[in-house]
């Protein structure tokens, strides 16, 4: 028994049996439905809505997709902005300013110093 939710999608599948079936359904001379809901007309109609909203999905998916790159683009110029304004700090108010440690990066005297490791004697 087919699927009768509308809440659930009609596979691609299902989608191109139904495009083939409308288009044998029109070169048949002499259909002509009990129920006027399931005739050439209609089915035309709901076909050619279809169709419609096909392409308007599209031109959504092409307005997604640039709306993409150009979020991307902007987090790429406010990044290499922001990377140089840190570069700038760090120069202009030193490595030790509070200046530094305001825009997120460590001033230098919080820094661990790097310790070397202790050898370890074999046999102690």
């Amino acid at each position: 028994m087919p699927n009768i939710n509308p809440n659930t999608r009609v596979s691609a599948e299902q989608t191109q049996a139904n495009v083939e079936a409308y288009l044998a359904l029109k070169k048949i001379p002499d259909y002509v439905p009990i129920n006027p809901e399931h005739s050439v007309e209609a089915a035309t109609l709901c076909y050619e809505e279809l169709l419609a909203a096909e392409e308007a999905l599209i031109h959504a998916d092409n307005t997604a997709a640039a709306a993409r790159d150009t979020v991307r683009r902007a987090r790429w110029k406010l990044q290499n902005v922001i990377v140089g304004a840190k570069g700038e700090v760090k120069v202009r108010y030193g490595l030790d300013s509070n200046e530094v440690a305001a825009i997120g990066l460590k001033k230098k005297s919080e820094r661990s110093k790097a310790s070397k490791a202790k050898k370890v004697v074999a046999g102690e």
